[in-house]
């Protein structure tokens, strides 16, 4: 049997990131940077180094995900499009869930070293009791920051969290997680961190978005203005000012896609996984607690639809400005066919007056010749008339008489002369 060339590669796709089995009570400390869609080496190779200074297993050079136990801690790396995440746990009784966090065994070196910029640092902590705390609690674990709760997993495990940066840098999470399975639990830390990574990139498009609307009111004030000065039949602006005009604002506006779109498509992607890992989750309010689905979409809901927004304003901007040049490169067409027809019919003219000039000269040419032919012929004749040979006749009859032969022979010889210089000058003429 002949396989396909990708049938290993897809395969293996379908058992990527796999979930880590995970027993409560851990600390975990997640990072999520962003190193771009060419970071990878320099991502790959710092991880590397982690690994090396522990006396540690390196991830192959084409892997995209690696997790190794350190001894202090345990590390998840993966790598994806435009970013990487690093997942570090350790397993060990919690009494304050923030006192002391994994991150914090993490070689200093490295981490000072750490290449990219941090979108998303969390602290969660996962305690193996699934009854509630109280609110005062809370309150000093979340600095008496506004705290939201949700029950998980059928009401398995509930989740509490303010999604806001504290002094150090992180924000925290804690998971009150009842009686898992290993499996289970790895897999719901692993989409509770995927929830907040995802909704934290989905919303990098919000300050684009922001930006690129003045940007595009100034664009289609100025499209409205081309608009309005082509439909008035006595504008005083040329063809090429508006084309000019035209031209300025169409590369601006693409200036303003280039640098938007593909972060419009990503946002949209990570909020369809956001939707995706909510729906996994399927959060349910706590009593005297926000839910977690309406803390979440409360602000990322109309984020979204401001992008969408603009994406689709920026589309119809485009199809605008194309329409308009087109328009307008009509006109010119029209207007340039014109002046050449009216060119032609000038060409037209003159060729007509200058044939009508070249026949009045050939004919004043026959006189001239012919004026001069017979003053030739009669020259001729009186030499003839002295030496005897005329019979008698006198030479200005016989010059009268020779007058319409030498007319018509000198009409047509300038006759077929014009013929034949007509018939080389044109293409492929031979002439006679």
């Amino acid at each position: 049997m002949k396989f396909h060339s990708e049938r290993e590669a897809l395969t293996l796709e379908l058992h990527d990131r796999p979930f880590r089995p995970m027993a409560a009570p851990l600390r975990i400390s997640h990072l999520a940077i962003a190193t771009g869609e060419r970071g990878g080496e320099r991502d790959q190779a710092q991880f590397a180094a982690l690994c090396r200074r522990f006396g540690k297993a390196e991830p192959a050079a084409s892997a995209k995900h690696f997790t190794v136990d350190l001894g202090p801690f345990t590390v998840k790396w993966e790598r994806h499009t435009e970013f990487s995440s690093y997942t570090l746990l350790r397993e060990e009784p919690v009494e304050h869930p923030f006192a002391e966090t994994v991150f914090g065994l993490a070689p200093k070196e490295w981490v000072d070293g750490l290449f990219g910029e941090v979108m998303v640092a969390v602290h969660l902590t996962v305690t193996d009791d699934g009854e509630a705390v109280d609110a005062n609690r809370l309150s000093r674990w979340f600095d008496g920051n506004p705290v939201f709760g949700s029950a998980l997993a059928d009401s398995r495990a509930t989740l509490y969290g303010d999604l806001r940066t504290h002094d150090d840098g992180f924000e925290r999470l804690i998971l009150r997680a009842g009686a898992f399975e290993p499996m289970l639990l790895g897999q719901l830390v692993q989409r509770v961190l995927e929830l907040v990574t995802y909704a934290r990139f989905a919303m990098l498009s919000l300050p684009i978005a922001r930006s690129a609307s003045p940007r595009l009111e100034e664009i289609e004030r100025g499209l409205a203005e081309v608009a309005g000065t082509l439909a008035d039949g006595n504008r005083q602006a040329s063809d090429e000012t508006l084309l000019e005009r035209l031209s300025g604002l169409s590369a601006e506006l693409e200036d303003v896609v280039a640098a938007s779109n593909y972060r419009y498509g990503a946002s949209t992607a990570y909020a369809e996984i956001v939707e995706n890992r909510l729906r996994d989750l399927q959060p349910a309010a706590v009593d005297g607690y926000i839910n977690l689905f309406g803390y979440l979409m409360r602000r990322l809901s109309p984020a979204m639809r401001t992008c969408f927004s603009v994406a689709t304003r920026q589309e119809a901007l485009s199809r605008r400005a194309n329409r308009l040049s087109s328009l307008l490169r009509t006109g010119i067409e029209v207007r340039l066919e014109a002046q050449n027809r009216d060119l032609l019919e000038s060409m037209n003219r003159r060729s007509a007056q200058a044939l009508a000039l070249q026949r009045t000269v050939e004919g004043l040419s026959v006189v001239a010749v012919s004026y001069y032919a017979l003053s030739l012929v009669k020259v001729a004749l009186d030499g003839l008339a002295k030496a005897g040979h005329l019979g008698g006749i006198d030479p200005s009859v016989a010059t009268a008489l020779s007058l319409p032969l030498v007319v018509a022979a000198i009409w047509f010889a300038l006759r077929r002369l014009t013929h034949r210089v007509l018939a080389r000058s044109k293409p492929g003429g031979a002439g006679d």
